[in-house]
């Protein structure tokens, strides 16, 4: 264990051991408000919580409308935490939380929205999560979104969109700080009369309905390129996605404004092996990030720089497949990337059940022991949050 892991460990059990939150709690009165708040805004979102549940005194603490801002400063500067989601346990699905430094305390369960039948992560941005859930209506069953804050507990409901026959679907959440507002995006592809349609939709939380934004920009057939993870990548207030154009099979990164709600094409990395190849996007450091594997197994990782500019995109790294120990099982896989650490060191999902660090500098992969985790999960990136969802 290096020294950052061992400093890591070390915070992570004084926040868990019971008598040093019992001193904390003993000793509240004796510290001027202003003082206590600072050192609240420090500790990580699990003992705030539980802070939280312990004493009225904890409570109205954590209730002070001075702090939510004061530890988003705090985690904005931080590494990011984990929302893994079990896509093959039974519904409703499970959600696991995982502090990246504080690994050695484990995974953490997170309780379920309302009861409600959860079947899929569409996304995570600012502490708050988007997923959709299961309605029985009937004999028959259709799906809704909800926007949930996992740590203070509330959610909000989205009303449902236009269902269409045959239809293909999918979302994108996210924030825009100009506008101060989230936002779901939906790309809908369905059948009308003999050919294909495509339309655009969009829910402002705090709304009531969805608007119709049209259909999105050529070409007027295509494919959103989906995997284990929420297809898209939110960069400076813009969803972007890869599409897959139906006749030519050329892949293409279209984004979307979330403020002015208007789409781009973002021009793609210069590299034509990989442009002919289905890749997919991430976030690292934030900048978009395009990701392309190859039947070899080989992996790069191109980076843009420069939003929007073409000339900024660089091949940040390039490396050959990860096979820890013997597992032939996963012969020809390559790892996802989830995000890009402090220190520099590169997150990945390796096979269905592993988190693996990436060393870019020393060129080497280690894969981190961590406790509870689920088998068959996808990772997304996130940071908590004490703001209400409403």
């Amino acid at each position: 264990m290096d020294a950052e892991e061992e400093r890591a460990k070390k915070r992570a059990n004084l926040a868990d051991d019971p008598s040093s939150r019992a001193m904390v709690q003993r000793d509240l009165h004796r510290l001027p408000p202003e003082m206590l708040l600072e050192i609240l805004s420090r500790l990580p979102i699990t003992s705030l919580i539980h802070f939280k549940t312990t004493s009225h005194a904890g409570y109205d603490l954590i209730a002070d409308p001075r702090l939510p801002p004061m530890f988003r400063n705090r985690v904005t500067d931080s590494d990011p935490c984990l929302i893994l989601f079990n896509y093959n346990s039974p519904i409703p699905r499970r959600l696991y939380f995982l502090d990246t430094e504080g690994c050695s305390r484990g995974v953490r369960k997170i309780a379920p929205p309302q009861h409600l039948a959860v079947d899929n992560l569409v996304g995570s941005c600012n502490g708050l999560l988007c997923l959709s859930f299961r309605i029985s209506v009937g004999s028959s069953v259709s799906r809704s979104l909800l926007i949930y804050n996992p740590f203070v507990g509330d959610a909000v409901r989205v009303p449902p969109a236009n269902r269409f026959l045959k239809q293909r679907e999918v979302f994108g959440f996210g924030f825009h700080p100009r506008t101060e507002e989230f936002k779901v995006v939906r790309i809908v592809c369905y059948e009308n009369d003999t050919e294909d349609e495509s339309m655009v939709q969009v829910f402002t939380v705090g709304t009531t309905e969805w608007r119709n934004k049209g259909a999105p920009p050529p070409p007027p057939r295509f494919t959103v390129a989906v995997g284990y993870r929420p297809p898209e990548a939110l960069v400076e207030g813009s969803l972007n996605w890869v599409i897959v154009g139906a006749r030519d099979r050329i892949s293409r990164i279209i984004s979307f404004e979330l403020a002015d709600e208007v789409f781009v094409e973002i021009p793609h990395p210069p590299c034509q092996r990989l442009v002919s190849n289905r890749y997919s996007l991430s976030v690292l450091s934030g900048c978009l990030s395009a990701v392309g594997s190859f039947e070899s197994g080989h992996l790069d990782i191109w980076v843009m720089k420069q939003y929007h500019v073409k000339e900024s995109w660089v091949k940040q790294f390039s490396y050959d497949p990860y096979f820890p120990g013997a597992w032939p099982s996963f012969l020809g896989r390559v790892p996802e990337v989830i995000c890009a650490l402090k220190n520099g060191k590169i997150l990945l999902r390796h096979g269905e059940s592993s988190l693996v660090s990436y060393d870019p500098v020393e060129n080497r992969f280690k894969t981190l022991e961590i406790s509870g985790l689920p088998d068959y999960f996808q990772a997304l990136p996130f940071l908590p949050s004490l703001f209400s969802a409403n």
